[in-house]
């Protein structure tokens, strides 16, 4: 299946991209930074540096963080946050189903999964050495 990964560039080295997308739906899904960390194959300190860089770029919170105790911390979307994850999700659709006809067009042309690589163009001539 073919799918439209959009990145996002603000002004000031600011993005929104799949990964932070991914990283912030799977902490509603989990309602834990660490649980939505290891489901992304990826740290704690990891995936908490990466919220915390995406947090800082918006002037409301992206998530609520309850601090560990007995059972550990917690984790949830804010509005904004979940508002966010809808919005990218929805700009991706969006983007598919504009391009749907060329993407068509191209996915003619791609060589089956597995298939070997076609044989390579034969290079040209090289030109004559004084």
């Amino acid at each position: 299946m073919t799918v439209i990964k959009i990145r996002i560039d603000f002004e000031g080295e600011r993005y929104i991209g799949h990964g932070r997308i991914q990283l912030l739906e799977l902490i509603g899904e989990h309602g834990s930074i660490a649980q939505a960390a290891k489901a992304m194959g990826m740290s704690y300190k990891r995936a908490w540096y990466l919220m915390d860089e995406f947090g800082a770029m918006f002037t409301d919170p992206l998530i609520e963080r309850q601090h560990g105790g007995r059972g550990g911390g917690a984790a949830k979307l804010t509005p904004f946050g979940a508002d966010l994850v809808r919005q990218y999700r929805n700009m991706e659709a969006q983007a598919l189903s504009v391009f749907a006809k060329p993407l068509a067009s191209i996915e003619k042309h791609l060589a089956r999964p597995g298939k070997s690589d076609p044989k390579p163009a034969k290079k040209p001539p090289q030109s004559a050495r004084a």
